[in-house]
């Protein structure tokens, strides 16, 4: 008798239109400060992955 796999479903958080709407009518940033805050991001991305590849 073989045993099924159990799974188990990831559950999604719902996020209201409204507060999206309204955090992002609050930023209000140009493109080039957009541009930068990606690019930061990738960067610390970057970073970690360095991070984990050097503790492994």
């Amino acid at each position: 008798m073989s045993k099924k796999p159990s799974t188990k479903k990831a559950t999604k958080k719902a996020v209201s239109a409204v507060v999206v709407e309204a955090t992002t009518a609050d930023v209000g940033l140009s493109y080039d400060e957009m541009l930068n805050e990606l690019e930061a991001i990738v960067v610390e991305a970057d970073v970690r992955l360095a991070e984990e590849e050097a503790s492994l």
